[in-house]
């Protein structure tokens, strides 16, 4: 009787056992966690209401304030940028040296007017790669090759050739970047080379 009294003690006390990490393992993955939300639910609530705050206009310093006035300075700086590039292109247009701009790739994007007189060539016939064709047909292919090398490499350009008429030309291109690591073009000036 004794053997069967410790048995159903053993038993009892294993089932009392299973409950026991039944219960704690209900505590630990289900009751805590949730007790837990709970008291941070306050928590959440108070970092909304500071969140909606910050995304409300009120005149100072909130977050949607900082934006507006980002953007209104961001606007003023792109105004004034054009204004300083429109000031520039007009001064280089009335630049006596003649000059044009390439884009990235070594295509002409805009030139003064000085450029057609020392071509010869008209505004139309100067677009894209077409600056090329002022140049003396048997340089043209190696010098284009060395523009775009240049271009390539954000390198000084710097050639003494003929134009198609015959007129000595000494043509200096000057690379610039948008960032440190993008170029945008060239600014290339052409002079008349005196004969002595």
């Amino acid at each position: 009787m004794f053997d069967l009294n410790a048995e159903l003690a053993a038993i009892a006390l294993s089932i009392l056992g299973g409950i026991g990490t039944g219960l704690s393992l209900l505590w630990v993955k289900v009751i805590n966690p949730l007790v837990s939300l709970i008291n941070n639910q306050d928590y959440f609530k108070q970092s909304v209401e500071e969140i909606k705050k910050e995304l409300k206009t009120n005149g100072v310093n909130s977050l949607k304030d900082a934006v507006i006035n980002l953007n209104s300075t961001c606007d003023r700086i792109e105004k004034r940028q054009r204004v300083i590039e429109q000031r520039t292109k007009a001064a280089l247009h009335y630049s006596n040296e003649a000059l044009f701009e390439t884009d990235a790739e070594g295509r002409l994007v805009w030139h003064n007017s000085h450029l057609c007189d020392v071509t010869m060539k008209s505004d139309s016939s100067l677009e894209g790669y077409d600056w090329v064709n002022s140049i003396n047909e048997e340089e043209r292919e190696e010098i284009l090759a060395e523009f775009l090398s240049c271009v390539k490499m954000n390198r000084k350009f710097n050639r003494s050739t003929t134009t198609t008429d015959g007129t000595r030309i000494r043509m200096a291109g000057y690379p610039y970047k948008i960032s440190d690591d993008m170029h945008g073009g060239f600014l290339v000036s052409v002079s008349l080379i005196k004969e002595v």
